[in-house]
């Protein structure tokens, strides 16, 4: 049996709470074998019995009108004994212990060391117009009633039993669940949200080292120092990179990214009113999400044309005047769609319960149904499903059989736990088997990434994907939905599964993804794309690569055509940004000592900035092709007179580092990136860009009072 610490079976066998034997003894077993989890089952016992022992000196806690209502008592009774708790007292601790496992073990497995304070309890009015996520409501709800929040059919009964279907949108406001409570016969579902948002108290202790399960407003800059208490969204560290001398490190090697699911989340978090987690912040993934004006090839893949061009600019750094930033961007050949290969399609679709909500299932369906409009005979079409076990609701089909394929996703509904990976076995065995050579293969995964039971482990999963990508077979990643969303399991699967990932967080964002974007997410005109950089220390003191940290390379990975990359399909932009201290500017980026038996001279070449190498193979190859470029010092333009797109890249990257908290962004405020943005929108096809402008204003609202003064755009006239 395999067992992770915050596993809820490990808590209740830690309480003795497990009656089955065969199961008692497995986990037993596993324990034994694990040094980790027996330190977690003493954490848990040992917290357990002082938390037991402290609520046993606390005074019983007053009920609120709604509770007392709930439980049928009268208003005027002020008296109740203690068997009649609304949570016993081995239901306290059992929930305590779930909460000490998320508070003490899973933060010191991420050497998170902060202490976080009790909050004071809000007040009525605080939420008098603000609309609160119904994914938090629940998961309140949950721990309050005592349920453990890993039983996704336990969560799927409780929305499907609440007020919240009639609402039909992710958020809602208390004045709504105080009209749903009077015409709704769940009451008991009602009452105790209720209780939590208005003033009286939630019905349980309140240990000084936990945060109350009311809601309060607080500050954006209090809200990132508190732990998500019930948000289990999980993400990938990144740490941003910082300034290196060209004498220390000559060479920059990444491998390009295609995916835009970073920049969709974030605006999902801004939407909500809440500013992103850090990690969630991958700034190469928020420039690419965009269209750029990028020229493609004109002469077909068929025709001997290249796959993509490549396009390079320089110009000033709108929050360094001093510093200079080279754009590099690549732009996918424009293939016709009637110049598209076959495809051999396998959607494997999450049904568990966390997918039931509004904006997971029912979304997932309206995307695939805007894919599967676009396919024809030529293309076949499959669907996997996977809960508690996996199956195949839609044989193998050609994609003009609209109506079965039709029929086979009314028929899904959400309900039981997450077993990930044995569904993605199910997928691949079922594109294996309707593999078209020289066709597109492909599976297409759509999840909110929460696999709780058979195979979890995310290096396993990372290895079935990519061994299924060796063999000609891709995985396109959607994530969905919020509150339980795994990005780093589905960010890792997409890098090793050779595919697209994106975060589909609207009906807008489906018809994006699925109509805009389409044969870019689902083709590929060149694979394996690495871009090398050399700088020359007589021009450069210093450079940074903008985002891209959880792509980089080693040098010696950019000519070794066995190590993997990433893939571009038609139409795609690629853009990556350095930014660049010239040798005529003072640094403080640290240097090393002079080589004693190594003696090093730079060849002559002036007025050469930087060498831009790339690699790529064509779909079918397995030997790399090289293309070079070379960046020229004179050929910088101006920043206010520098293309449109080159502006708002840049643009976009300062936005990623000002949400991230940058410390290279200069005190660039959001006034001065709003401005820049919407002189910079040009066509806007889509509309894509005007969004990013009112996102902006959102994340100026949400920020602290405390926002650095505006400064004045750099590479301005003014200067």
């Amino acid at each position: 049996m395999k067992l992770l610490p915050e596993d809820p079976r490990l808590t209740a066998y830690a309480l003795g709470e497990i009656e089955d034997q065969q199961e008692r003894s497995a986990i037993e077993s596993a324990v034994a074998q694990s040094t980790e989890l027996q330190q977690a089952v003493a954490a848990i016992r040992d917290m357990s019995e002082l938390l037991t022992k402290g609520f046993a000196a606390e005074p019983i806690p007053e009920l609120s009108e709604f509770e007392k209502a709930r439980m049928g008592q009268p208003t005027a009774t002020r008296e109740r004994s203690g068997g009649s708790r609304i949570l016993s007292w081995p239901v306290l601790s059992s929930v305590a212990a779930v909460l000490i496992v998320a508070f003490v073990v899973l933060p010191q497995r991420s050497a998170l060391k902060e202490d976080f304070a009790y909050q004071a309890e809000p007040r009525k009015e605080d939420f008098a117009d603000q609309e609160l996520p119904i994914e938090s409501l629940i998961s309140k709800l949950q721990i309050a009633e005592g349920i453990s929040a890993h039983d996704d059919e336990i969560h799927a009964e409780l929305i499907e039993s609440s007020p919240f279907q009639a609402i039909a949108r992710p958020n809602v406001k208390p004045n709504e669940l105080v009209e749903l409570r009077q015409s709704n016969p769940r009451r008991s579902v009602i009452a105790p949200l209720l209780s939590m948002i208005h003033s009286e108290p939630p019905v349980m202790p309140k240990p000084a080292a936990m945060r109350t399960l009311a809601f309060r407003k607080i500050t954006p800059k209090q809200a990132r120092e508190l732990p998500a208490t019930f948000n289990t969204e999980k993400y990938a560290p990144i740490e941003e990179s910082g300034f290196r001398s060209p004498l220390v490190a000559a060479l920059s090697t990444f491998s390009i990214d295609v995916d835009t699911a970073s920049y969709a989340n974030v605006r999902r978090f801004l939407n909500q009113g809440q500013l992103p987690p850090a990690d969630a912040l991958r700034i190469e993934e928020m420039i690419n999400y965009f269209p750029y004006a990028d020229a493609a090839p004109t002469k077909s893949l068929d025709e001997g044309g290249a796959p993509f061009a490549v396009h390079m600019a320089q110009t000033i750094a709108p929050w360094n005047k001093s510093h200079h930033l080279l754009r590099v961007a690549l732009k996918g050949y424009e293939m016709p769609w009637e110049e598209r290969p076959s495809s051999n399609l396998v959607f494997l679709l999450d049904v568990s319960g966390s997918m039931n909500n509004a904006n997971k299932l029912p979304l997932v369906k309206e995307a695939m149904d805007l894919l599967v409009r676009r396919l024809d005979a030529r293309d076949r079409v499959a669907v996997v499903v996977y809960a508690g076990a996996s199956g195949l609701a839609l044989p193998s089909t050609t994609a003009n059989n609209y109506d079965t394929i039709q029929h086979a996703m009314d028929k899904l509904k959400a309900g039981g736990s997450t077993n990930g990976g044995e569904g993605i076995q199910l997928a691949y065995k079922i594109a294996r088997e309707h593999f078209i050579d020289g066709g597109n293969n492909r599976v297409i995964l759509c999840t909110d990434g929460d696999f709780n039971v058979g195979q979890t482990n995310s290096g396993d999963l990372t290895d079935i994907a990519e061994a299924a990508a060796d063999e000609g077979i891709s995985l396109t990643i959607l994530g969905f939905g919020m509150g339980n969303y795994k990005d780093d399991l589905l960010e890792a699967l997409s890098n090793k599964g050779k595919g697209s990932y994106a975060y589909v967080d609207s009906s807008a964002e489906a018809r994006k993804v699925f109509l805009e974007d389409l044969t870019g997410n689902l083709f590929k005109i060149a694979k394996d794309v690495k871009i090398q950089v050399e700088f020359n220390p007589a021009q450069v003191n210093a450079y940074r690569l903008i985002g891209y940290e959880n792509r980089r390379l080693k040098a010696e990975d950019f000519n070794n055509d066995k190590k993997k990359a990433g893939d571009i399909g038609p139409g795609h932009t690629v853009v990556a940004l350095y930014e660049i201290i010239p040798a005529t500017v003072d640094s403080d980026v640290p240097s090393v000592d002079a080589l004693r038996y190594q003696e090093v001279e730079a060849k002559s070449a002036p007025g050469e900035v930087a060498t831009v190498k790339l690699r790529y193979k064509q779909p079918d190859a397995d030997v790399s092709q090289l293309i070079t470029r070379t960046v020229n010092s004179d050929e910088w333009v101006r920043f206010d007179a520098t293309h449109e797109d080159v502006r708002f890249s840049a643009i976009v990257a300062a936005f990623g580092m000002r949400l991230a908290g940058s410390e290279h962004l200069n005190g660039l405020s959001y006034d001065a990136i709003e401005s820049i943005a919407a002189s910079s929108l040009g066509i806007d096809p889509g509309g894509h860009r005007s969004e990013f402008v009112g996102l902006v204003r959102r994340a100026r609202e949400l920020s602290t009072a405390d926002t650095p003064m505006p400064v004045q755009p750099h590479g301005t006239s003014q200067e």
